[in-house]
């Protein structure tokens, strides 16, 4: 999996990065292998009525499937970036259950093989 960590109006600091990093890889750890890559974007905004907030925002791509964008905004930067994970990871959770239940029900290529008779 490949990750890249942005950050916008804000600092990056080397505690935000581990903290990131900590949290990804128990958040993913049983799903890793089927992600080819993952943006967080961690930023500065301003929310409703000039109430300074902190969002996080998570897309990640996994293999043969469409991106997953997950974006939350909190007062404290900490916990829009556990719940941006953590909504992250049911939703990746869910959509490869949903490909694992449809390969299985897929037909078998091998018996939907017809034979051809030699045309008279």
């Amino acid at each position: 999996m490949k990750l890249s960590i942005n950050f916008r109006n804000m600092p990056g600091s080397g505690n935000i990065i581990n903290y990131i990093d900590h949290r990804l890889s128990f958040a993913f750890a049983g799903t890793r292998e089927e992600i080819e890559r993952t943006t967080i974007t961690v930023s500065d905004v301003n929310g409703p009525n000039g109430v300074a907030g902190k969002q996080c925002k998570v897309v990640i791509k996994p293999s043969g499937l469409r991106e997953i964008v997950i974006a939350e905004t909190r007062e404290n930067i900490r916990q829009a970036i556990d719940l941006c994970l953590a909504r992250a990871s049911r939703s990746l959770n869910r959509k490869l259950k949903r490909r694992h239940i449809l390969m299985k029900k897929a037909p078998d290529p091998q018996r939907m093989r017809l034979e051809v008779s030699p045309e008279s």
